[in-house]
């Protein structure tokens, strides 16, 4: 799932570089190949320039992001090409979890495609149905707390972010009941949720001190 960002979004070098290593040990966990093979594989499919130097290592490291979107003369870039290969290593990097969880501020409209992006055992927990939608009301109305709750069977990253995006919406409305509930929700996600744990990486635990730092300068 990827998210429309703001024209106005100026990423975090925190967050940038944990998105790129999250996309890196996707990479290397569905390939199974090494840096040094990685870096061979993909520069003869179609690379027309001298490879960059390292540039495998500077992706692991979160140092570099990867070229993505289709070129002007129609061939794939390097993030299409690997993905082409093995699908669903594009999504951690375009994943909403990265700017909900940056420090930039975010419009109730983004909140909303987001929530409506997200699978539908749990986008029913936040959007009406059709037939209980109005032309104004969109959002279901479920207390804070049980919606932390029905999230945390899940124990996944789209449970996280359908939590991160509970503390920006109710950064946008102010309200507290539902920004107290869940920050602490989160927090306590990250720690249970093992698909932060690509291919040996303490990304889970990274983004959970990130995170409780950042609420906390903010209390």
């Amino acid at each position: 799932m990827k998210t429309k960002q703001s024209k106005r979004y100026v990423e975090n070098p925190k967050i940038r570089s944990m998105r790129v290593r999250s996309w890196f040990h996707a990479v290397s966990q569905a390939s199974g190949l090494t840096v040094g093979e990685l870096d061979k594989v993909f520069r003869e499919e179609g690379s027309v320039r001298a490879p960059r130097s390292c540039i495998w290592n500077k992706y692991k490291r979160g140092e570099v992001v990867p070229r993505s979107r289709y070129q002007g003369d129609g061939r794939p870039k390097l993030v299409e090409r690997i993905e082409a290969r093995y699908p669903g290593t594009e999504k951690w990097l375009f994943s909403p979890l990265w700017p909900l969880a940056d420090e930039v501020s975010m419009e109730m409209g983004e909140i909303r495609r987001i929530y409506e992006g997200m699978p539908k055992s749990i986008r029913s927990i936040f959007v009406a149905s059709e037939q209980e939608a109005t032309p104004i009301f969109w959002r279901r109305c479920v207390e804070p707390k049980h919606a932390c709750q029905l999230l945390h069977r899940f124990r996944n990253v789209d449970a996280v972010i359908a939590l991160l995006a509970m503390v920006r919406e109710s950064e946008i409305i102010q309200d507290r009941s539902q920004y107290e509930a869940a920050v602490k929700s989160t927090l306590q996600e990250l720690q249970s949720c093992t698909e932060l744990r690509l291919n040996g990486s303490n990304l889970d635990t990274e983004l959970y001190r990130y995170l409780r730092s950042r609420w906390g300068r903010h209390k």
